[in-house]
């Protein structure tokens, strides 16, 4: 690590001592599974905000946009992009996970259709935290490989990484996690635009790129892989699988208020959006620093999402580089903690108590969750290894969420959906997602080479393909199932949608129905959602709308100042 002084190991020592310490003094505040999995639903908004953000934001990120934006040009933003006119929506969303009381989305699963469905959410929900472990750690294998020039190898990053988030998780919770975010949350934000200005600075300002760079570099949208049809797919299914990526409970219901998990969930994710036009500018600007001779193209032959590791090695000086690993450090833990506490929650309340000791103590599922984390690590792990690069996992990983996200909105929506319904869309999306997308590619290929049409769909610029296969027929099968099956009786859908309509703080009016709140911790009635609350959600949508507008054009505008 040639370039890696004395002041950059001073500036991570710095930063890794702090962490330590706060997560240590978190640990002892943790009395009971409320705390260690909700944090007493006790956070205020700007905690709440730097949480989303930092639960969101991972270090694979810039790797995976980065990359894309370096081989595609701009219009590789479009890797994290694809929630930007979700964001508003979030708004909307974030009262449901938070008026539902539930310490995971497995509760409200079993709550709505069933034991069946909680135990299948529960083992997908861990699937799912194990797909997003194995890419961050994904992420950071490839940058410290490309900041090292091979000097540090990925396995060893990787490990290092996984053994630091590990014991941070374990100690505190999620307490530690949105606490340290709060800290994390600006290393976040210095990570993503870092690279900006000094790379601005050695290709000679904005005109200096564009006269380098090809302008159809510069285009919103690119003629292969991030095409029109690719980001109208990725942001529908993004849409209907963000409710059933297990960790949004936890991010949207751990503040005192419904305004809270609002703020927080909406506009910690705008602050990301805003960071990818960071990620975006970096890859166009090493991509004209190749061509323009600066650094080695050969250094990225074939290799694309090493562009962010090498666009740190090559343009920041001593002592940036340490903040750097610091921020990166920074990203990946926050977000690597929190779904190991997320999924430790699901193995520990979900399965544990719910179908294998039931009468376990609180204090019993508290110890079972501090040690259950290690089997998503694991899987993460295994995970990593079996995917060639960020921008695959992420795919995967939006597939994934799918299958089970169209029977989330649709339990809210439709009162007559019921676990008939689901099982057949869960079976038949799953199916034909496995066949012909990657999984049949890597695992079911190789079994059975000539079947021509397993991993028809494989690839990650095939995803318009691939949606249109499996999400259709997946709808008419939920639609069918449930007009055939039965729904829940009537007294236990009345239950779950009173508690999901009530609004936080009137707890009482619950109690008094009969309804069950498994976990209520801190929680207050916000006067503005108690006596506005048409005004408060329609009027957050809009003004969500107006920040994604403004957004899109930001980057429209970066993407053509000095042309």
């Amino acid at each position: 690590m040639e370039n890696f002084a004395l002041l950059d190991w001073l500036v991570l020592g710095i930063y890794l001592f702090g962490i330590a310490a706060l997560g240590i003094y978190q640990m002892k505040r943790i009395k009971n599974t409320g705390d260690y999995f909700a944090g007493g639903r006790s956070f205020n908004k700007w905690l709440m905000i730097t949480h989303s953000l930092g639960a969101g934001t991972h270090a694979d990120d810039p790797v995976g946009v980065t990359g894309a934006a370096f081989e595609r040009g701009v219009s590789g933003i479009w890797y994290t992009f694809v929630y930007l006119f979700l964001t508003p929506f979030y708004w909307i969303i974030a009262p449901f996970f938070r008026r539902s009381r539930y310490l995971t989305t497995a509760d409200f699963f079993e709550a709505r259709f069933g034991k069946s469905l909680g135990l299948l959410y529960a083992i997908m929900g861990v699937l799912t935290f194990s797909i997003n472990m194995g890419t961050l750690l994904k992420g950071t294998g490839t940058i410290v490989y490309a900041i090292t020039g091979g000097v540090v190898p990925e396995w060893v990053a990787i490990w290092g990484m996984t053994a630091v988030f590990v014991a941070y998780g374990l100690a505190g919770g999620i307490m530690a996690t949105v606490i340290t975010d709060f800290v994390q949350g600006l290393l976040i934000v210095v990570m993503s635009l870092l690279l900006v200005p000094f790379g601005l600075i050695k290709i000679g300002g904005f005109s200096g790129l564009h006269r380098i760079v090809p302008p159809e570099k510069f285009n919103l949208a690119a003629p292969e892989e991030i095409t029109f049809y690719w980001i109208l797919a990725a942001t529908i299914i993004n849409l209907i699988g963000i409710v059933a990526q297990p960790h949004i409970m936890e991010v949207c219901s751990s503040g005192k208020t419904e305004f809270e998990g609002r703020i927080g969930f909406t506009y910690g994710c705008f602050i990301k959006r805003f960071c990818a036009i960071g990620w975006a500018l970096s890859g166009v600007i090493i991509f004209g620093l190749v061509m323009d001779g600066q650094i080695d193209s050969t250094l990225l032959a074939g290799k694309r999402e090493t562009a962010f590791g090498i666009g740190i090695r090559e343009l920041l000086p001593i002592g940036f580089t340490g903040l750097m690993f610091a921020s990166i450090l920074a990203a990946q833990m926050s977000s690597l903690s929190a779904f190991m506490v997320s999924g430790a929650a699901l193995l520990s309340r979900n399965l544990y108590k719910k179908h294998l000791n039931p009468n376990a103590s609180d204090t019993k599922v508290l110890w079972l969750a501090r040690r259950a984390g290690f089997l998503i690590v694991v899987l993460g792990l295994i995970f990593c290894y079996l995917v060639e690069g960020v921008a695959e996992a992420l795919t995967i990983f939006w597939g994934i969420s799918t299958l089970t996200g169209v029977f989330i909105w649709a339990g809210v929506l439709w009162r007559r959906t019921n676990a008939t319904g689901a099982w057949a869309s869960f079976i038949v999306m799953s199916l034909i997602w496995g066949f012909l997308g990657p999984l049949g590619d890597k695992l079911l290929k190789p079994l059975l080479p000539d079947i021509s049409w397993l991993g028809l769909f494989a690839s990650k610029g095939q995803l318009p393909q691939l949606t249109l296969a499996y999400l259709p027929a997946g709808i008419v099968a939920l639609i069918l199932g449930s007009l055939i099956g039965e729904s829940l009786p009537d007294d236990l859908l009345n239950k779950f949608y009173r508690l999901i309509h009530t609004p936080v703080g009137r707890e009482d009016d619950l109690v008094k129905a009969g309804v069950e709140v498994i976990y209520q911790g801190r929680s207050e009635g916000h006067p503005w959602e108690l006596k506005y609350p048409r005004l408060v959600n329609w009027g957050g949508f809009l003004v969500g709308v107006i920040f994604a507008l403004a957004i899109l054009g930001l980057l429209y505008f970066l993407a053509n100042f000095g042309g």
